[in-house]
């Protein structure tokens, strides 16, 4: 009965607004309705928790947005770590927004490797290399070995600052990142910041990728300083950056097993200086007229 009671709190801690899963380290979504009942037999009323230091993952909430954050360390055992540290997943009501691609656990072990990458989940990369090494049968080797998180709330808002190491061995750099959501859940900002500890090499670049569940319709628009995205309910959502390049580039969603589905996905870019790099982006709903 105690373990019981511990583990369906954590069931919804993992759940969106549409009740079914959020895509970390091998996860598919599932079926919402075999989840409900799953909790109801558990008998238990406990609600999910928003902060569980010890898996590594915390929740921000407010109005009808929800964030879902990978804040720990990758495992450390076991066959199904990603390399999606600091990624996080976004929804709105029982639509989701930003996703992490998923994972592929079908013959091909070239997909599941391009799933596992860190290219594939709603986080920062340098040069195209992984925060964790990914090792054959799913373990990581060399990653982050310290992930710093800090949660303040003030009025409904809540800001959430994290920090790996994980680019410190092969880059000599720390990566920051702070996210920001409004007391009514209208406008989410973010911060991702490179610090170098050590000299780096000339000609280094980042690319922060924001992975779009497929139902999602995005544009650029006012000449490419912004992009519009659109939810089946019709719902706006506009993100603005500052300090890179912003593009659309085509991506893959695999949120069941078997499934592939075709998505987009924005990516902001641009080369690492010497001295601390501030890369600011913003998500706000668009009022319907």
């Amino acid at each position: 009965r105690t373990t019981i009671d511990c583990m369906a709190p954590m069931l919804r801690t993992y759940r969106h607004g549409d009740g079914a899963f959020a895509l970390f380290n091998d996860s598919h979504e599932e079926s919402a309705w075999l989840i409900d009942v799953v909790l109801a037999q558990t008998n238990s009323r406990a609600r999910a928790h928003m902060d569980a230091p010890q898996t590594g993952f915390r929740r921000l909430q407010a109005g009808r947005t929800l964030i879902i954050v990978d804040s720990g360390k990758p495992a450390s055992i076991g066959n199904r770590v990603h390399a999606g540290t600091m990624s996080f997943e976004l929804s709105i009501g029982k639509e989701r927004l930003l996703v992490n691609c998923g994972t592929w656990l079908g013959g091909d072990e070239t997909w599941r490797a391009a799933l596992r990458a860190t290219a594939a989940h709603t986080t920062l990369a340098v040069d195209d290399t992984n925060s964790s090494e990914l090792l054959p049968g799913g373990g990581v080797g060399i990653g982050p070995t310290q992930v710093t998180v800090e949660r303040i709330e003030k009025d409904g808002a809540i800001l959430l600052t994290l920090g790996h190491d994980g680019f410190l061995e092969p880059f000599g750099l720390m990566h920051d990142r702070r996210i920001y959501l409004s007391d009514d859940g209208y406008d989410i900002r973010g911060e991702d910041v490179l610090r170098p500890k050590e000299g780096i090499a000339a000609g280094r670049s980042f690319a922060i990728r924001f992975h779009l569940h497929p139902t999602v319709q995005a544009s650029l628009v006012q000449a490419g300083s912004s992009i519009l995205l659109r939810m089946p309910s019709g719902t706006g959502w506009q993100m603005r950056t500052k300090g890179c390049n912003m593009d659309l580039a085509e991506s893959i969603y695999s949120g069941q097993p078997g499934e592939r589905r075709r998505s987009n996905q924005i990516v902001l870019t641009g080369p690492i200086h010497p001295k601390e790099n501030f890369i600011n982006w913003s998500l706000k709903r668009i009022p319907k007229n």
